[in-house]
């Protein structure tokens, strides 16, 4: 490890850093487009899933994390209804990013019937997209009122709360719309995102939990869940933490050997053990599978002088300089480029080996 204090203590708090915003990227507050854990789009008009997922929380527990989304548009066929064709042309435009004509055309539909919670819904959909979450909220609210049994409406609120950061009523629609659907696991994702923003590790886990009984041979159920153990290390300390995170990283690879968040993460939890050596082979096998991740070569160099080279220290911080949008990182990337030049070169110890 490098020696300075500073420049180990900088590249921690980056991490922690890391590991609040990916856990923020989950259905509540502030979502953005996943990077972890939770895909705003899913289950809209898009098939559900996707790893950070990417966690998710979705480091970058990357939570989000983004929330789950309800009601996918319908599929045009020669039969569908004129309601439902102006639901499908509306769900292209949000896919097309042409918000305000979505907008309108989820309007023609409620026009046309306007006691069908699916335009709301949709339209509530389209305008928390675009940040209008009061707005989201009322169309919520009155699909509600229209079908008082629609889980959908319910789980589609509660990410609406979320991104207000009114954590407790979206815990509310959460679990409104698991007492509704029990197998939504969507809700149980969002809601476990959600105890983890009020910095309930315990809650959170057991909500993750119930998501891998719900779809045990689902990647990205074993990914959130271990990004979860990560960020729950920052607020419990729980040691125990740190090998249940890496067996779920473990499941996730072997579920899913192409996702180099995994691995990524997986070098995290070594990290902290101070297992370096498998924290090393981990970010190595993360850059193979994504070279233009700036974190993937600020963590491998932080690992100089023990297990890499001066030479290779050097690399992988001019790579974080050159792929970096971080200020954050990028400072700390400057200072270790003339730290990495003053540390002395140790024995050299055990030495990596390349992960499959």
């Amino acid at each position: 490890m490098m020696k300075n204090t500073q420049s180990r203590l900088a590249i921690l708090l980056i991490l922690v850093s890391m590991l609040i915003s990916a856990c923020s990227a989950g259905p509540a507050a502030k979502p953005t487009e996943k990077e972890i854990i939770i895909n705003p789009n899913e289950g809209q008009t898009e098939a559900e899933g996707t790893p950070i997922p990417t966690p998710t929380l979705r480091p970058t527990p990357t939570a989000t994390p983004e929330p789950a989304e309800p009601v996918d548009a319908p599929t045009p066929t020669s039969t569908l209804t004129p309601y439902d064709t102006l639901l499908f042309e509306g769900a292209q435009l949000r896919i097309q990013e042409q918000f305000d004509a979505a907008i309108a055309k989820f309007g023609e539909a409620i026009q046309m019937d306007s006691t069908n919670p699916e335009g709301y819904i949709q339209r509530g959909i389209t305008y928390s997209n675009i940040g209008k979450q009061d707005e989201a909220i009322i169309d919520f609210n009155f699909a509600i009122n229209y079908d008082p049994a629609s889980a959908e409406a319910y789980n589609s609120r509660g990410n609406a709360w979320a991104q207000k950061d009114e954590y407790t009523q979206a815990i509310n629609d959460y679990t409104k719309a698991i007492e509704l659907k029990p197998d939504l696991v969507k809700a149980y994702t969002n809601r476990a995102i959600a105890y983890m923003l009020q910095q309930k590790p315990t809650e959170s886990l057991a909500e993750f939990s119930k998501v891998i009984e719900l779809t045990p041979d689902d990647a990205e159920a074993y990914y959130n869940r271990g990004q979860a153990y990560i960020t729950a290390l920052n607020i419990a300390s729980e040691e125990s933490y740190i090998n249940l995170c890496i067996a779920d990283f473990n499941q996730a690879i072997a579920l899913q050997p192409d996702n180099p968040e995994s691995f990524f993460n997986r070098g995290l939890c070594e990290f902290f053990r101070d297992n370096n050596v498998r924290a090393f082979e981990n970010y190595s096998k993360a850059i193979e599978l994504d070279f233009e991740q700036a974190r993937y070569y600020l963590y491998r160099a932080s690992l100089f002088p023990e297990l890499t080279s001066m030479e290779q220290a050097l690399s992988d911080v001019r790579k974080v300089l050159e792929l970096s949008q971080d200020d954050e990182m990028k400072k700390v990337a400057e200072q270790m480029l003339t730290e990495i030049p003053k540390t002395p070169t140790p024995t050299p110890g055990a030495t990596p080996t390349p992960l499959d």
